[in-house]
């Protein structure tokens, strides 16, 4: 048989592209695990955090470098669409205060669901447990856009492919990175892959018995002069390192080797705040870690850590401490400086930087400039997002704008 469309690769990006197919077209959806849409049901917890409620415009400078260039794909097929396409197949949706989007019921499954059933409905065949292990467009057939792929329970036949196959992120779900290798044999510019969205370890790191203390808002240096990248956001303290959305956003642009300076009191400098303990120690019969707890409004348990870094009982008499002690707490406490000794790897890491180049793509159509009806969307394109829905957002904007490409181009 001839299919019209094979999607290879049933997880965010190709079950949506699946529930936006046309009935009257010939449609199959590969899979290579046992069932579809597994590392949809992990994003969010578990809740499905679909997109974000922000304007479209913020949305683009939220894929690093990237982002300014995702305007024909986000624009037409916006946030809001995405909203109004789900509600109006009856998938109700709420927003939390940071602008988060998930489905009312706070279950991927319902998501998961909704896609299976629109799926079927278009008569999209699905197939699980089978693996694509090649990719060939036939040339000279008398169909445009006409491609072989081969599969371990044989050959199959189409005009159109959408490869929706993911990253390197969560190897388990099937986002192993396998397929690209199948891309790159077509000639096709790939972009290194590394983890995205992953937490960073650190030499030294002194907080392991902290895990799971976090913080509202901390100012991060990134790298030193003369091109730092300074942040800030809410930090996460692991039994191994460092995480939050502060670290995720970034860790794209953190390297084995990178400067990392942390700023417990963002908007307060060493300087300052070694005065303010001076003067606030002159004749208190505070001990310095009730001076430092009234001063920083930090927890209690890491200030007693920062103190056995200062190697400073926390009991003494803070008025018996002289300049050089404050000045130990104020720079592990404004400026705490690590090397990093590297990031968490594909299998703790939310998603994959790298991928196709986006210079290979029709960022209107989702079409590769070198092979005509080869197209791609979500996670295997060389786009990384944000924690917030940004990620999901793209999947869902590039799988619509590739299906109505396809669609609209006819076959």
């Amino acid at each position: 048989m001839l299919y019209d469309l094979i999607i290879i690769g049933a997880g965010a990006a190709g079950l949506f592209a699946a529930a936006n197919a046309h009935p009257d077209r010939r449609v199959l959806l590969l899979e290579k695990t046992d069932r579809p849409g597994q590392k949809l049901l992990l994003t969010g917890n578990g809740q499905c955090n679909l997109t974000n409620i922000g304007d479209i415009s913020a949305f683009l400078i939220r894929y690093g470098p990237q982002g300014k260039r995702l305007r024909p794909v986000l624009y037409p097929f916006s946030n809001l669409a995405l909203m109004a396409w789900l509600e109006d197949r009856d998938l109700t949706l709420i927003a939390r205060p940071d602008g988060k989007v998930f489905p009312a019921s706070l279950d991927a499954h319902d998501v998961l669901n909704l896609f299976l059933k629109h799926s079927r409905q278009n008569g999209v065949e699905i197939r699980p447990h089978t693996p694509v292990t090649a990719l060939m467009r036939m040339d000279g057939t008398d169909a445009p856009h006409h491609f072989r792929v081969e599969t371990r329970q044989g050959p199959l036949s189409a005009r159109h492919v959408l490869v929706t196959t993911g990253g390197t992120s969560y190897p388990h779900t099937g986002s192993d990175g396998c397929f690209f290798a199948c891309l790159e044999s077509l000639g096709i510019e790939l972009t290194p892959r590394r983890p995205a969205l992953a937490p960073v370890y650190v030499h030294g790191y002194p907080y392991g018995g902290l895990s799971g203390i976090s913080f509202s808002n901390c100012a991060i240096t990134i790298g030193a002069d003369p091109k730092p990248i300074r942040t800030a956001g809410s930090l996460l303290l692991t039994h191994r390192g460092l995480s939050g959305p502060v670290i995720l956003n970034n860790a794209r642009s953190i390297d084995q080797g990178t400067s990392l300076t942390v700023n417990y009191l963002p908007g307060t400098n060493a300087t300052d705040f070694r005065r303010a303990l001076i003067e606030a120690s002159v004749g208190s019969a505070r001990q310095i870690i009730t001076l430092l707890e009234a001063q920083t409004d930090l927890p209690r348990r890491f200030v007693e850590a920062v103190c056995d870094r200062a190697n400073i009982p926390a009991h003494t008499k803070a008025a018996h401490l002289g300049g050089p002690d404050m000045t130990r707490f104020a720079t592990l406490l404004t400026t705490d400086t690590y090397t990093v000794s590297g990031t968490g790897g594909f299998t703790t890491a939310m998603a994959t930087a790298g991928g196709v180049s986006l210079d290979e793509i029709d960022l209107h159509t989702m079409e590769v400039r070198r092979c005509p009806g080869l197209h791609l969307a979500g996670e295997v394109l060389d786009v990384d997002g944000d924690t917030g829905g940004y990620n999901l957002q793209f999947a869902f904007s590039s799988a619509k704008r590739a299906m109505d490409a396809i669609l609209d181009g006819g076959t």
